[in-house]
């Protein structure tokens, strides 16, 4: 039969012979249905960015559901029956925006735009799902798996609590002044609107068996027994049972399945009964999983306990997969990966819930843990039964400690029941629970038989349990794990907890000191405060409007680089890696992977037609990094060629059949991090960079009395640009059109050139938009442009090439690490005598891009530097060449001296802010600025509660901290702009040499425009950025691409209003189309072009201050951030709402640096072992300050910047360790709590 289903109300039916049975959705979406704003890019529901609607019949009740996907995870051949909605279905510029749409472009939520559509339709699938009516804790709680890098959340949460029944009476009041400003959307109305499509849902025949091009067979089955039949047809081929497809985001199918069993209509799966047990068919989503157990408590007193599973429930995996992931895919994971920490595992073998796997007669039952040992080879897993517990006599809890607040795999997991004797807290059952200590360990046996027949809640038992328990726990150590004994530790901490827990509620008399560490940290609904200036006289400059762009990112119509429509012959590229270090390749065998029906060719370096070398001479690089590794391998997962293919499946499958061989140089060490060079003292590794600093006094400065020394290292960080690495090169008539996703178009156009030995004016560069940037853009991509590029002139055909994320993360660059070493003399009131400060940074295999004059100069902050020495470093490392990343090396700057106010006010025992003062200059704006910022913030009343709090609580500890910066901003480079005004209408035309990556450059353009010409907004039209227009331009980096694009069009209107003025004074009474009319007629030239230079503006200072409180749970190290304070000086904003989110972007970037993000290196050859979202973690919507409060400096004009404004898209991020300094200070308390010296806490990356 055919398989069918709707897109947007278009009935599409599936050709097996050109449609794959492993083709996803989200594929099918892009390249078949060529709807782009259903975004590629993590392919393993991490991100959030595929996010599409699906609405299908539910098998028992035959109701309709409708939910949020991952559109990456879900096959095409599941959709069979089921209406999709992607963000174009629900509001595009044809037929009308959807609320949702208007909404979070007229909040600013949408930066860079990548993860925009991804949001709304998450949004949207929350209104549907539950008839319009939502809370403001939904919508938090639904974006759990929407990952934005660019605003930090709060805007997008902002913009879709207007929804929410209980939104703000303030947030009601924005929404109704934006519908005075021309909105049409109402944030009072009761509900969605539901889109009105063609269904079949309903309507579908039923589809049995289909066989696709590649022989590979599809099953919809509809009763278990049809399951056995095929069970029994197939014979020994792969197979594999299909519901939500979750598993793949966790561990990759593999590659030799034959048969694919589409399950989602079985009944029997999916049906449940409340009786003596809980029943729960096993292919029931975790989504239905929560709301039978809702049913289940409200029906059966001894389901209550249900209660605590549905908390744990609701923090597995994100919104997305619990909508479509099964409990039996779960356990199925954790049966086929005993390693899979799985929390639906764990709670059912805490429960004593029993498995039911068929076909066996009779039926199989075991228990979860018995189940990991059975042979599931052509059985399913059919039922759970779940049993009553007794609230009177059982007691039940279960943790999870994650790296973030959602959408993450547990450090450590854990369940516990106790079932008491009848009046007595004395335990006649016990099970203990741990997953994350190592593939075959379940259950703590050896610490259950112990605690039975014990007096619980005593401490005799209590210690004695935890030494039994620490004897059983003997965690593995597999990288990208945390340490063994984190894990260790947690488990013991976790028992501990729990037995605080039981204690709490039986009303146990113990230490009121004690009490709160019995549960894990509570988060309250989240908040946001911003104040600023504006000029109405200025409008539409300084006034927040929404970004230019921002409704057509919000409905998916902005155009990325892979959102060009395919062309005809087109191939896809993919990169082929090196796997081995210290070694050189001898031969490159591409045999197998050229023999697969649709491979076209590889290349590797013998291909290229001229130099080998993406960082061109000319740009200033002093090292060759090659496009193709010639020889000898220097870093692990280098690039080595490309295969090219009919499409990316493909290619991927064709680079790893690609075979290398390598021949073994002499052995050397392996330094993964700058700190593995300096542990090993392999100064061989290490040069100076050439920006030494040496105060006037240091040499006579005197030592002591107080000599500190001490150390701060800063990793390396992952940009996360939810675009990955992105290049489009097609083949012309006299040359090449290139579309890259590039901060530094003429860097790509040099490197390109020389690569393919073509001169410059061949190649026809273009870039509209980033999806975001963050420095990864600024050098990388003329390594993608330039490999893409050959295999476009070698096949003469268009090539595509989208890095995966594992490969953007492996092959590409990040943020560039240090590591100080540092030795000040002080007296006893903090004032420094003399300071003598080295780093090293992070260089990466090939050292191209040295920061050292940015971070020498930063170094100083606000401080007086007479008597202080700085040397700069760079170390050669084993992995790819680190690169610019935000705030690049200004960061490290702060971040060093800061750690040192710190470290002198610790020694010194005086209060930090006191130290700071006295080292800084009277004549320092920041020595006013500061204290007027601590009696904003209240900082000493709330150190004041927080310390009162600390003496309170034992195992919970909080602390506040504040950090000023003092950023000079400098000018530097080129930047064209090019203004045209068209005669007819008078509407304007803009391009210019920045890139627009999210920043809002193109939103400032345009009112700089339409204010100096004194036209409407809606007149000018931002075109995009090429070589053309804008050739020989400097990166947008460094913040300063938005003024100084800004400055060059300006200076171009300036130009204009010149030409036009005899015109203007002859016609005072004309509209502007009537003006520029006659100045058409009379031949005045109506474009206008400048080229900015630096030496065209000052540099000037931007002023900073954070304050941040944060509180940890000292038995897990969770922390949350209860509140931020931000003080920003940004001259007079052009546009406060784009700055304002840049601000609080860049800050979220910085807590993710310090708080939450780690690179993990395998010592043995440097390659980074964690290269996927599953296991890197960014801050996702639950980890950004609870209460956050941005504020721009109040009467802050700035003469000297670009119509009196500063610069504002890095700097916050230099303030961000605010947020180790404040840990640090409940760390003390902790300490001294425990009797423990207060000694100094480093605390780095």
């Amino acid at each position: 039969m055919v398989l069918e289903f709707t897109i947007n109300g278009k009935l599409y039916q599936i050709n097996p012979k050109c449609i794959s049975v492993e083709t996803s959705l989200n594929a099918f979406i892009r390249d078949c249905a060529q709807l782009k704003g259903t975004k590629f890019m993590c392919l393993e529901g991490g991100c959030g960015s595929c996010v599409v609607n699906v609405t299908k019949k539910h098998p028992v009740t035959n109701e309709t559901v409708t939910n949020a996907i991952n559109s990456c995870l879900l096959p095409i051949y599941a959709c069979h029956g089921c209406d999709i909605l992607t963000v174009e279905g629900i509001g595009n510029m044809k037929d009308g925006y959807h609320p949702i749409q208007k909404r979070l472009a007229e909040f600013n939520g949408s930066q860079c735009g990548f993860c925009s559509s991804g949001m709304v339709m998450s949004m949207f699938s929350l209104l549907e799902a539950n008839g319009g009516s939502v809370t403001m804790q939904d919508v938090e709680s639904a974006l759990d798996g929407n990952i934005c890098r660019c605003t930090g959340y709060r805007p997008i949460l902002d913009a879709f609590k207007s929804f929410a029944v209980d939104t703000s009476d303030s947030t009601k009041k924005l929404c109704r002044d934006m519908e005075d400003l021309g909105s049409e959307s109402s944030c009072l109305q009761g509900s969605c609107k539901g889109i009105c499509i063609n269904s079949v849902v309903g309507k579908e025949q039923k589809m049995q068996q289909v066989l696709d091009r590649d022989g590979k067979e599809w099953y919809k089955v509809y009763t278990i027994q049809e399951i056995q039949n095929i069970f029994q047809k197939i014979g020994s081929k792969a197979y594999m049972l299909i519901a939500g497809n979750t598993a793949h985001g966790v561990y990759r199918r593999r590659n030799d399945l034959q048969v694919f069993i589409d399950i989602n209509s079985v009944e029997e799966l999916h049906q449940y009964e409340i009786k003596e047990n809980l029943v729960v068919g096993a292919n029931n989503s975790l989504k239905d999983f929560i709301r039978i157990m809702h049913e289940a408590v409200q029906k059966n007193v001894n389901f209550q306990y249900l209660r605590k599973l549905i908390d744990h429930v609701q923090i597995i995996a994100n919104h997305s997969v619990r909508n479509s992931g099964t409990l039996a895919g779960n356990l199925m994971i954790k049966h086929e990966h005993l390693e899979f920490p799985s929390d639906l595992f764990l709670l059912l073998e805490t429960v004593g819930a029993n498995l039911i796997t068929m076909p066996t007669h009779p039926t199989t039952t075991v228990t979860p843990h018995q189940f990991l040992r059975l042979d599931m080879t052509k059985k399913i897993l059919s039922s759970i039964v779940i049993p009553q517990h007794d609230p009177a006599y059982i007691t039940i809890r279960s943790f999870k400690i994650m790296p973030v607040s959602q959408n993450s795999k547990a450090y450590v997991n854990a369940g516990f029941l106790f079932k008491f004797s009848k009046s007595t807290l004395i335990p006649e059952t016990v099970t203990i629970c741990f997953g994350g200590i190592q593939p075959s360990f379940v259950r703590a046996s050896k610490t259950e038989a112990f605690l039975i027949g014990k007096q619980l809640l005593s401490n005799e038992t209590l210690q004695g349990a935890i030494q039994v328990l620490s004897t059983e726990l003997d965690p593995d150590y597999v990288l990208p794990d945390a340490s063994p004994e984190y894990r260790k530790n947690l488990a013991l901490s976790l028992l501990y907890k729990c037995i605080l827990d039981i204690a709490n509620k039986y009303r146990v008399k113990i230490d009121q000191r004690v009490k709160s560490g019995a549960t894990p940290l509570e988060r309250s609904l989240s908040s946001g405060k911003q104040t600023y200036d504006t000029y109405p006289n200025k409008w539409p400059l300084t006034q927040n409007v929404p970004k230019l762009e921002g409704l057509i990112q919000c409905s998916g119509e902005a155009e990325y680089i892979n959102d060009i429509p395919k062309m005809p012959n087109e191939l896809v590229a993919v990169f082929v890696l090196a796997t081995e270090i210290n070694s050189r390749i001898i031969k490159i065998d591409a045999s197998k992977a050229l023999q697969l029906d649709g491979v076209k060719a590889f290349f590797s370096v013998k291909d290229i037609p001229g130099i080998n070398n993406f960082m061109t001479l000319e740009i200033g690089a002093p090292q060759v990094e090659e496009v193709f590794c010639s020889g000898e391998v220097v870093y692990h997962s280098q690039p080595i060629g490309i295969v090219v293919a009919e499409t990316s499946v493909l290619a991927s499958r064709a680079s790893s059949l690609v075979e290398t061989f390598y021949e073994k140089l002499p052995p050397k060490s392996v330094y993964p991090t700058v700190l593995d060079v300096i542990e090993s003292e392999a100064y061989d590794r290490v040069s100076n960079l050439g920006f030494d600093r040496h105060g006037a006094q240091f040499r006579t400065a005197i030592e002591g009395p107080i000599k500190i020394k001490g150390r701060l290292n800063l990793q390396g960080q992952y940009h996360y640009t939810m675009e990955t690495q992105t290049c489009f090169c097609v083949p012309i008539e006299d040359g090449m059109d290139v579309y890259s996703s590039t901060q530094y178009p003429d860097l790509v156009l040099c490197a390109i050139s020389q690569v393919l030995n073509v001169q410059q004016n061949s190649i026809n560069l273009s870039v509209r938009r980033l999806g975001g940037a963050y420095g990864a853009k600024s050098t990388r991509p003329a390594l993608i442009a330039s490999a893409c590029a050959v295999a476009a002139k070698l096949t003469q055909r268009p090539v595509r090439m989208v890095l995966s994320m594992e490969t953007n993360m492996s092959a590409i660059g990040k943020r560039i690490g240090c590591h100080s070493l540092y030795e000040v003399d002080v007296d006893s009131s903090g004032i420094i005598n003399r300071l003598d400060n080295t780093y090293t940074h992070d260089g990466g295999s090939i050292v191209n891009e040295n920061l050292a004059y940015l971070t020498s100069d930063m170094f100083k902050n606000c401080y007086r530097t007479d008597k202080w020495n700085l040397i700069g470093n760079v170390a050669q490392t084993n992995v790819a060449p680190n690169t610019w990343c935000r705030c690049p090396g200004t960061s490290e700057g702060i971040a060093m001296i800061e750690n040192i106010m710190e470290h002198i006010a610790h020694v010194v025992g005086k209060d930090p802010m006191e130290v700071r003062m006295l080292n800084m200059s009277k004549e320092n704006p920041m020595y006013q600025l500061l204290p007027k910022f601590r009696k904003d913030v209240g900082f000493d009343s709330r150190k004041k509660s927080i310390d009162k709090f600390n003496d309170k609580n034992r195992w919970r500890k909080r602390g506040i901290a504040i950090i000023p910066m003092e950023y000079p901003m400098e000018y530097s480079g080129t930047r064209n702009a090019l203004v045209s005004i068209y005669h007819i209408d008078g509407s304007v035309a803009i391009t210019h040499g920045s890139v627009e990556m999210g920043q809002g450059v193109n939103t400032k353009v345009a009112q700089v425009a339409a204010s100096i010409l004194g036209i409407a907004l809606n007149k000018i039209s931002v075109k995009p950025t090429t070589t053309l227009t804008s050739p020989n331009n400097n990166p947008s980096v460094h913040s300063i691409s938005s003024e100084t694009a800004a400055f060059a069009v300006k200076r171009c209107c300036e130009i204009l209003l010149e030409r036009l003025r005899p015109i203007l004074a002859a016609n005072r009474s004309a509209t502007w189309e009537q003006i520029i009319n006659r100045a058409f007629v009379t031949n005045v030239d109506l474009t206008a072009q400048y080229h900015y230079q630096s030496a065209d503006l000052q540099g000037y200072i931007i002023w900073g201050c954070a304050c941040a409180e944060i509180e940890v749970d000292i038995l897990t190290g969770n922390v949350q951030i209860p509140r931020v304070d931000l003080l920003e000086d940004v001259g007079e904003s052009m546009s406060p709402g784009i700055d304002i989110g840049q601000l609080e972007g860049s800050f979220i970037m910085g807590l993710g640096y310090y708080l939450t993000e780690a690179l993990v290196y395998d010592n043995s050859n440097a390659m980074l072992v964690n290269n996927r979202s599953w296991n890197y973690k960014v801050p996702g919507v639950k980890d950004i300050p609870i209460d956050f409060r941005v504020h721009f400096l109040r009467n802050s004009s700035n003469p000297h910047g670009v119509l009196r404004s500063k610069a504002v898209g890095e700097p916050s991020f230099s303030m961000t360790p605010v947020l180790t300094y404040a840990l640090r200070y409940a760390l003390r308390s902790a300490r001294r709590d425990a009797g423990l010296p207060d000694d100094w806490i480093p605390i780095g990356k």
